[in-house]
């Protein structure tokens, strides 16, 4: 006969549902108690889709994570597949629009999305640009190829050191960096140059070919995030937690709406400031580590006003990025996804998610707004994160993109992570 203590199921909460905290809970499922907290109303962190009513019925439309590929998202792929997720194939051209000089250009759409303008063939300083794009190519290869994995000389010593024209650091290097990691232009200087490029070069984006097959998820990011949570069987949503106290044995948490609960163990899958505020006792390396990190707060629209997209036609692409005006102090990038494009959306009617230009858009073309938080990847933030997996005990596990580049892979890599330290590996 089996004693009450043999018969235990390990209780765990898991706190945050972004991908981190669902791929977490995912896994623990199995052989574990788990409950799922989220503080908002949904669930899916940067996994959010919205129901658009149109003539021919609603469609979901993605505001967040939209796109992964078959190379470099291999745990989030695994996901999908386990839950029979269905994807399509999409493109990841990406523009550039330069208001004060009215350059335009696309690249990923081959030599008509280049030479969107045809007098840009005559434009000196253009092709210029584009040979300095097989420089920076080369010279970023370089700098992989060393063996200082620590290295964490900046972007912006980089471009200075090896000489890029402010041209092409306007029209191609910032823009690169800010569009990507949605963080602006003089930020994106300070990102550390090999820690940047070895993302850059993972997702194919160091040379003009080879880049990986880029996918969408049908009916939007939701259909994963559902099948995740029909999977588990405690889900509690508008469920804010406040606080997290931690004992030898196990952990207390308090959230809003639910008396204080006691748990064996806890993944705390939220951004790195916010997990340092939940909790109560905070350990000097959790201060530090979890300190390390900056983010960026994103403005999002999703709208149907064209008026931000390239004027050149054939520069419109997958990702549309406006240049900053140069007199601004580093405001944040503007960006508009095509999302009709992305997602294979049909119909007249063109959708757009737009970052951080709330004034430019015509009101009545506005569906939603709403913020989202990108980790900011200083030389701090690099060096911290080396540390971070020793922050892990017997009762608490830290999990989210900031384990990593701070992408949909990363936070999925970092759950999965969470729930084998407890015992749970896939």
């Amino acid at each position: 006969m089996q004693s009450a203590s043999s018969r235990h199921t390990t209780t765990v909460a898991v706190v945050g549902s972004g991908v981190a905290g669902l791929s977490a809970a995912y896994l623990l499922r199995s052989g574990h108690d788990v409950t799922l907290y989220e503080g908002d109303g949904r669930l899916g962190g940067h996994a959010h889709t919205h129901s658009v009513a149109t003539d021919a019925g609603p469609i979901g439309v993605d505001s967040g994570f939209i796109v992964h590929n078959d190379r470099t998202y291999p745990l989030l792929r695994r996901l999908f597949a386990e839950l029979d997720v269905p994807v399509r194939p999409t493109e990841m051209s990406m523009s550039i629009y330069d208001q004060a000089t009215g350059v335009q250009y696309a690249g990923g759409r081959g030599l008509r999305g280049i030479f969107a303008q045809p007098r840009r063939v005559v434009d000196r300083e253009f092709v210029s640009m584009l040979l300095e794009v097989k420089r920076f190519h080369r010279a970023a290869a370089e700098v992989l190829a060393g063996q200082d994995d620590a290295d964490l000389s900046t972007y912006g010593h980089f471009l200075a050191d090896r000489g890029f024209s402010d041209y092409f650091i306007r029209m191609f290097a910032l823009p690169l960096v800010s569009c990507v990691w949605s963080t602006g232009s003089k930020k994106s200087l300070d990102y550390p140059a090999r820690y940047l490029f070895a993302f850059l070069d993972n997702h194919g984006m160091l040379s003009v070919k080879g880049s990986p097959q880029w996918y969408t998820v049908q009916g939007g990011s939701r259909t994963y995030v559902d099948r995740v949570a029909a999977a588990l069987n405690d889900v509690r949503t508008d469920s804010r937690v406040t606080n997290i106290v931690r004992e030898r044995n196990g952990v207390t948490i308090t959230a809003d709406g639910h008396p204080d609960r006691r748990f064996d163990k806890v993944v705390i899958a939220t951004h790195a400031k916010d997990a340092l505020t939940l909790l109560a006792d905070p350990s000097e390396p959790e201060k530090e580590l979890l300190g390390a990190f900056d983010y960026a707060v994103n403005r999002t629209i999703l709208h149907t006003d064209s008026s931000l997209m390239p004027t050149a036609v054939r520069a419109g692409a997958s990702w549309n990025y406006l240049t900053p005006d140069p007199t601004e102090d580093d405001s944040p990038p503007v960006v508009t996804y095509w999302m009709n494009r992305l997602q294979g959306l049909t119909g007249t009617r063109q959708y757009y998610v737009t970052l951080n230009a709330p004034d430019r858009i015509d009101p009545s073309e506005v569906i939603a707004s709403m913020d989202y938080e990108h980790p900011v990847f200083t030389p701090k933030a690099v060096a911290a994160q080396r540390g971070l997996k020793g922050l892990n005990t017997a009762t608490t596990a830290f999990a989210g993109a900031y384990h990593g580049w701070g992408f949909h892979e990363d936070g999925c890599r970092s759950g999965v992570a969470a729930a084998a330290h407890f015992g749970a590996p896939w």
